[in-house]
């Protein structure tokens, strides 16, 4: 079993983790790991913040390769600045709520442990996690399906769409959706707005089996939401056909049986790769549901102080991170399920 832990702020001097329960003799590539965070960076709608590329450490590292059942790392943050005290509160933010939690912190000591920063220490653990379930022929990956209302046309298809000129930009498999979702996200920044959309992660080749029945909290798919609805931004999750589902009768929802190979398998996938809890052998495929980032220009609120009617404090923040949260899930469905097929010693 996997175990993970980190502490840092996000305008500190960085966050350092230790990741526990990797295999005997594993050994995985740093380089892989930047990649993983240079996607997790960069894109359109990001802030200039992000300009700066990240760089992690891990400790008893041997050139690119870094091995042991234990792993420390640190990431640097490439700004190191104080900012000051936040009173005119954001209600998308945990300004307020974290001070019901905590209220012996300010709001900027809140903002700072809370900033979605922090993912970059899931993205680390993600994407040695990525590495382990390559060696046995699984893959996640994510795409972009919508951004303020534009969905995308075409369907992903994993090694394919990766391949397209403009995938890159916002991570979406249709040419003319991108196009139409840039000029949504031009206009939002140009108004000081945001945008959210739905970012769908997957993962290819797992076998069938992977996952428990109970108790309902070690289900597979129990596993992947509580995780993935944990990345800020993130309001929902479904699974497959998800909402469909709703709106069907019983003989359509449910996915028709055949036998292959003289095993019995399934042909359809409106489950998304998990019935019962338990992976049954196709793609798993779940679909998030990412708010606006809550940082945006002229909005009403209250001052914590004065109790009066402001303008909410506003500072350097993205425009849309719809193709970066997908990274971001894409890495953190990976741990859950390598972890999972460790408990079970099928890795």
């Amino acid at each position: 079993m996997i175990t993970f832990s980190f502490e840092g702020t996000s305008h500190g001097e960085g966050y350092h983790g230790k990741i526990c329960g990797l295999p005997k003799g594993f050994a995985f590539s740093a380089r892989y790991v930047e990649k993983q965070l240079a996607l997790r960076k960069k894109g359109v709608g990001r802030s200039d913040r992000q300009q700066f590329a990240d760089k992690v450490i891990f400790k008893n590292a041997v050139g690119d390769e870094v091995k042991g059942e234990s792993v420390e790392f640190f990431l640097p943050n490439a700004r190191v600045e104080t900012r000051g005290e936040i009173t005119a509160v954001r209600s998308g933010h945990s300004d307020v709520t974290g001070r019901a939690r905590f209220p012996h912190m300010s709001v900027r000591q809140i903002a700072e442990i809370a900033s979605a920063r922090n993912s970059v220490c899931y993205v680390v653990l993600g994407a040695i996690c990525k590495q382990l379930l390559e060696k046995q022929g699984i893959f996640t990956f994510h795409y972009t399906q919508r951004i303020g209302g534009v969905s995308s046309k075409n369907k992903y298809v994993f090694g394919k769409s990766e391949q397209q000129p403009h995938f890159e930009q916002l991570h979406c498999p249709c040419r003319y959706a991108t196009s139409l979702m840039l000029e949504k996200i031009k206009k939002a920044k140009a108004e000081g707005n945001s945008l959210g959309g739905i970012a769908v992660a997957g993962a290819v080749g797992v076998p069938m089996g992977v996952g428990e029945i109970l108790p309902y909290a070690s289900r597979l798919d129990a596993q992947i939401a509580a995780n993935l609805v944990g990345i800020p931004s993130v309001k929902g999750i479904v699974f497959g056909s998800g909402e469909k589902l709703a709106d069907m009768d019983g003989v359509s929802a449910h996915d028709r049986l055949t036998v292959q190979d003289g095993e019995i398998v399934y042909a359809e996938n409106k489950c998304g790769g998990i019935v019962g809890g338990v992976s049954n052998g196709r793609d798993i495929l779940c679909r998030l549901f990412v708010k606006p980032v809550p940082t945006v220009k002229g909005v009403e609120t209250v001052d914590c102080v004065t109790l009066q009617s402001v303008v909410q404090h506003t500072e350097r923040a993205d425009v849309c991170v719809v193709p970066n949260v997908g990274v971001i899930a894409e890495n953190i469905l990976a741990y859950v399920i390598a972890n999972q097929m460790l408990r079970q010693k099928l890795l």
